[in-house]
């Protein structure tokens, strides 16, 4: 397929667009005004649950477990002091307990130092009750009474209060949300955060660090919202400079805007039209890379305008030729680009497919609005007098005339140019194999965000874990957990659970919780307080009726850690710091001496944790399927357009050494790969083969009069599009630059990644494409003689 009979096509087109450019304008506009109004309708969330399909184990679990001790999420309150047990930091607890109750949706009841229950030996044998129902006392004996008593259950010492009367919890259980997770969840932290930030609870006494998973949801909304704005606008001003700087005319700043806004706008006011939710996180991506694309394609056509411009001085005329010069390069760098942005189709995440169909999208709808409104609106005007100077140099400038000469250097250099490729792929491989997969939330969020240092904070204090997970266990029989042989096999299973790498300990003591420690603590209180009676009963008939005992007491403390039927019981693991690999090790073998304790009773580990850790496996096959895909599409794309796999192999070499780069830096950098820096590959592959279709193309067009040589055709090519070539490149590393200015670690990370790779693959272009065509050249024209 000859270059020229397809610029001769897009000629055509450039004809019909000049000559009906009114009604294209209209039907333009009304498409426009159409699909804008939709974007009121657009929706975006961020629920974890968005990872995961329904069908999948650990969901399913998850939700299992939540039907049958109903929410897992709660507020939790670090309070930290020199005594919590002093009389002023009481009272603030039971205040901001109370405050809480109060003002928190879905607030159920609150766990603290003033409302624990703790069983307690009476005349008639046995009650739970708090030893703070009353009050709490002036005298300072009975205070410190009450606080030796607390301190002397060893179900609370180090769980609800450190040994050393220094921090204690505040928590506040939730009932079932009853409406969507995300927005429940924001409410309710919304809600804490307000009794939290009201000053009422500032004091030189002591610190109240707030933690949960809706508290930190809310925040992380009001991060992730406030990020989006400030990236989208850094990246409008960024555009709107880089157009200002290398187009010099307002109409050529202000018809790219144009296309860009009604582009981006059209794609997300469909979206809302169609119901279809986007991620919040993810959002800023395509909205970015459809601000820098829209602005290449432009230029691309722009620049090819005012050269042709300068030459003939037709705007009419300059149109169409810049239509059927850039037409066909565009359309291809548009469909590697849409086709490597599908890929990610291919991932099993919900948020990943929204990210590659939603960027497609974008890039097909900026590449249709620039396609009609840059040349139409270029096409208005006063056609001027050619410059005998512009005709003589065929429209090219002096920077034009540099990239030609720049050409020449490179062919020249030939040896050079691939000594210098040899070393950079020699260099990025061994990195590339260094490259792992970690999902922590604190490392993707960045130390930078307040309360991700807050959360730092607490998970490094005594008493303060951010990750957890639940051991849930499902007898088949009714009753189960009023054997004691089951009972202590309980016992024995949690003893395991807190030997465990990734268990956090504090002062020796695993945080590991479950019903064992109730009944333990009732057995020793029915036994005279003998420690030596800290223990589980041996005689089935003594557990149920010490477990019935408790029933009728407190039921709401016993059955949230046993279901009323006595078959499921749950066993809540903290832990010391997130390690996904070691994770899922420990949850493997969790699951494997679970079920050799429970023959026949089913074993599941849950929690968000444990849906991360998951995540380490998704995010691998998702980037082998999402870049491999990308690959292999785009390479039979070059190969077909091509008419040669030689060629189109060729083509594809200066664009997976940029890959390799990438994944060479994120190897020796440890920086890891995760949900976000899974994009970067598939998505620099994408962008980066754009260069090298304009190359490669203008390349071939000079060639196919059969008499000028793949050198001459190289600087000739440089003098035509190498300059634009830059231009397009700059401006995408610009765009991009706008994330490494975020104290969101994974947005920090897409920036620094992606002007890696786009960088090198420009100069893999300017450098190692013209090399490996020139050769092809020579290898085709002695095959031929």
């Amino acid at each position: 397929m000859r270059i020229t009979s397809i610029n001769g096509v897009f000629r055509s087109i450039g004809t019909w667009q000049v000559a009906h450019r009114w009604p294209l304008l209209v039907v333009t506009v009304l498409i426009s005004l159409f699909c804008l109004a939709g974007i009121p309708r657009a929706k975006f969330s961020n629920q974890s649950d968005d990872w995961f399909d329904d069908t999948e184990k650990v969901k399913v679990d998850s939700d299992h477990f939540k039907d049958i001790f109903g929410n897992d999420d709660s507020v939790m309150v670090l309070v930290q002091a020199s005594d919590v047990f002093a009389p002023e930091v009481l009272q603030a607890i039971d205040q901001l307990g109370d405050e809480l109750l109060a003002s928190v949706p879905y607030a159920d009841k609150v766990t603290s130092l003033t409302t624990v229950s703790v069983p307690t030996g009476t005349e008639e044998g046995f009650e739970v009750s708090s030893p703070f129902a009353d009050g709490i006392p002036d005298d300072p004996k009975l205070l410190a009474e009450k606080k030796a008593f607390l301190l002397g259950k060893s179900s609370l010492k180090d769980h609800l209060v450190s040994s050393d009367a220094t921090q204690t919890w505040v928590v506040l259980s939730l009932f079932p949300y009853d409406t969507d997770s995300e927005e429940a969840m924001i409410r309710v932290g919304d809600a804490a955060r307000g009794v939290l930030a009201s000053g009422r609870y500032t004091s030189s006494l002591y610190t109240m660090k707030a933690t949960g998973m809706s508290y930190t949801e809310a925040e992380e909304h009001i991060v992730v919202n406030h990020e989006t704005r400030v990236r989208v606008m850094g990246g409008f001003g960024v555009m709107l400079l880089c157009l200002v700087i290398l187009v010099h005319s307002p109409r050529g700043v202000v018809i790219p805007i144009l296309a860009t806004f009604l582009g981006i706008g059209s794609v997300f006011g469909l979206s809302g039209w169609l119901g279809v939710e986007g991620n919040s996180t993810l959002v800023t991506l395509p909205i970015l890379l459809g601000m820098a694309l829209s602005v290449g394609y432009a230029i691309h056509l722009i620049d090819a305008f005012r050269t042709h411009f300068r030459q003939s001085c037709s705007r009419r005329q300059s149109a169409i030729d810049a239509v059927s010069e850039c037409g066909w390069p565009i359309l291809f760098t548009v469909l590697t680009t849409v086709v490597s942005l599908l890929s990610f189709l291919l991932a099993d995440m919900k948020p990943m497919r929204w990210l590659g169909s939603i960027s497609a999208a974008v890039v097909l709808a900026v590449y249709l609005f620039v396609m009609v409104l840059v040349p139409v609106f270029m096409s208005f005007g006063r056609d001027r007098v050619p410059s005998p100077e512009a005709v003589a140099t065929q429209g090219a400038t002096r920077a034009d005339l540099l990239f030609g000469r720049f050409g020449r250097v490179v062919i020249a250099r030939s040896p050079l140019v691939i000594a210098i490729s040899i070393a950079v792929i020699a260099w990025s491989i061994p990195g590339l194999a260094r490259t792992h997969v970690n999902m922590d939330y604190t490392q993707m969020m960045g130390k930078r965000i307040p309360y991700v240092a807050r959360m730092l904070d607490i998970l490094n204090s005594k008493l303060g874990s951010q990750y957890s997970y639940d051991v849930l266990v499902e007898c088949p029989q009714e009753g189960a957990f009023k054997q004691a042989g089951t009972m202590e096999a309980l016992d024995r299973f949690e003893r395991y659970l807190g030997a465990l790498s990734q268990t956090k300990v504090t002062d020796g003591q695993p945080r590991t919780t479950s019903v064992v420690r109730l009944v333990k603590e009732m057995h020793r209180t029915l036994n005279g307080d003998d420690e030596a009676c800290y223990a589980i009963p041996e005689d089935d008939d003594l557990l149920s009726q010490e477990l019935f005992l408790y029933e009728i007491s407190d039921p709401e403390t016993l059955f949230d850690e046993l279901d009323e039927d006595y078959r499921y019981a749950h066993i809540h693991v903290e832990l010391n710091g997130y390690d996904a690999n070691q994770i899922l090790k420990d949850i493997s073998s969790a699951k494997d001496y679970g079920q050799s304790l429970f023959p026949g009773a089913k074993v599941s580990v849950i929690g968000q944790v444990v849906e991360y850790a998951a995540m380490n496996g998704k995010v691998v096959n998702g980037e082998l399927k999402s870049f491999g895909g990308s690959l292999v599409v785009v390479a039979i794309l070059l190969m077909v357009v091509f008419q040669s796999v030689l060629t189109g192999l060729v083509a594809m070499i200066p664009n997976i050494v940029p890959v390799l780069l990438v994944g060479g830096a994120m190897g020796w950098t440890n920086t890891p790969l995760d949900m976000m820096t899974m994009t970067i590959m598939p998505m620099i592959l994408g962008i980066a083969v754009d260069d090298t279709i304009h190359l490669t193309t203008r390349i071939r067009f000079e060639m196919e009069d059969g008499t000028t040589t793949g050198a001459m055709a190289v600087e000739r090519s440089f003098r035509e599009i190498g300059k634009t070539m830059c231009m397009t490149t700059l401006i995408l590393c610009s765009m991009f630059l706008v994330y490494c200015f975020s104290p969101m670690m994974a947005l920090l990370r897409i920036g620094v990644l992606s002007i890696i790779g786009l960088g090198s693959a420009l100069a893999a272009d300017y450098t190692l494409t013209p090399v490996l065509i020139n050769l092809l050249s020579k290898r085709k024209g002695k095959r031929e003689e």
